[in-house]
């Protein structure tokens, strides 16, 4: 169990430097209005699946930690509802913004904002609701 959380936590590295290098290089291009090429769609292609490995990490370490807890207590305790409810949803929701980006710039022959507004929202729920007090400790 230690092992997946230490993954978990080091792969959040790279899925927010991913996140980052996706919602800056969509930016150029949308503003540039270049078309889609194979960097690009790369770029599209490699976030996504950071990020749901990423995923499937925190499903797999949620699911171990949540068996061996007394789900009354969750949502009296703060740290505990970051742990159990926020953060999960959260990081959800980002995996969705950032997978709904990636699709619509599979599909699409010049880089729309849109791509761009979609990826900034994951990241930003992706950021919003990293436990920070933890990761750093």
């Amino acid at each position: 169990m230690d092992f997946i959380k230490q993954f978990h936590s080091g792969w959040a590295y790279l899925t927010i430097l991913m996140g980052v290098v996706f919602v800056v290089s969509t930016l150029i291009y949308a503003i540039s209005k270049k078309d889609t090429d194979v960097t690009i769609k790369k770029i599209g292609l490699f976030t996504t699946i950071t990020f749901h490995v990423q995923m499937l990490l925190g499903l797999v370490y949620y699911i171990m930690m949540f068996s061996a807890l007394e789900p009354s207590n969750i949502m009296k305790d703060a740290g505990l509802r970051l742990t159990f409810v926020e953060h999960p949803m959260m990081m959800i929701a980002g995996v969705i913004f950032m997978t709904i980006a990636s699709a619509k710039l599979k599909r699409s022959t010049t880089v729309p904002m849109k791509v761009t507004v979609f990826g900034l929202i994951g990241l930003l729920c992706i950021l919003s609701r990293i436990p920070y007090n933890v990761w750093f400790a």
